[in-house]
């Protein structure tokens, strides 16, 4: 028999869209399984990403950042202020999640206390501790944190240069249904992107495998080969 808390509804989607019959969150969980697994991947995506956005603060340095504390004896390259603020919301958010699961619960941080260093610790060890939290407000919290610092990071990284609709889809953020558009960045990369927050997007081949994996199959049929 299920408990209580197993047939609790998803706090992200309760709060996001009060309106609507949040979805059930995953046994002894405060999340969905969408909402879960997209932490994950947003926790992923600062980890990976990181390094491009260090990348992009100074425009044709080769790389340098807010962590990096090598001396310099030459000027001061200019900084990209837009991506510089990117870095540190990413960076405080992170820290929030971490410095609470320290607070609260003794949880001893790594080694790699760098931004993306903790984002992959949070992504492979302490998901679970985030989803299924005794309060429930503070999955919420740390849902939003982790999404935040995902949506800023990757605004820091795609610079986008042109965009085309896709039709009848829309964005799956809880409470964003806006319509969502494939842009191209000035690497060539696609990217999938909200209308309504240029902040709230994934790369296309990660969304492409997430609309093939949505889509159902024939019996005994054999899966899509990704080229």
């Amino acid at each position: 028999m299920s408990s209580a808390r197993e047939s609790r509804g998803c706090v992200v989607h309760a709060q996001a869209e009060p309106d609507q019959l949040a979805p059930v969150a995953l046994d002894d969980l405060n999340l969905c399984g969408e909402c879960n697994d997209r932490m994950i991947r947003d926790l992923r995506f600062v980890a990976d990403r990181w390094d491009d956005a260090q990348e992009a603060l100074h425009a044709g340095s080769g790389g340098g950042g807010s962590e990096r504390h090598a001396q310099r004896t030459e000027a001061p390259l200019p900084i990209n202020v837009s991506v510089s603020d990117a870095l540190m919301v990413v960076r405080d958010n992170i820290w929030s999640v971490v410095l609470r699961l320290v607070d609260d619960l003794g949880v001893r941080v790594p080694a790699d206390q760098t931004t993306p260093g903790l984002a992959e610790w949070l992504a492979r060890t302490k998901a679970v501790t985030i989803a299924a939290y005794p309060d429930r407000a503070f999955s919420r919290q740390a849902y939003w944190w982790i999404a935040h610092a995902a949506d800023w990071l990757a605004t820091a990284t795609h610079g986008a240069e042109t965009s085309v609709e896709i039709p009848d889809q829309f964005c799956k953020r809880p409470g964003c249904k806006a319509q969502l558009v494939v842009v191209e960045n000035r690497k060539g990369e696609r990217v999938v992107q909200c209308q309504g927050d240029a902040k709230h997007a994934v790369q296309w081949d990660t969304w492409s495998k997430m609309l093939k994996a949505r889509r159902p199959q024939k019996r005994g049929a054999r899966p899509p080969r990704l080229t």
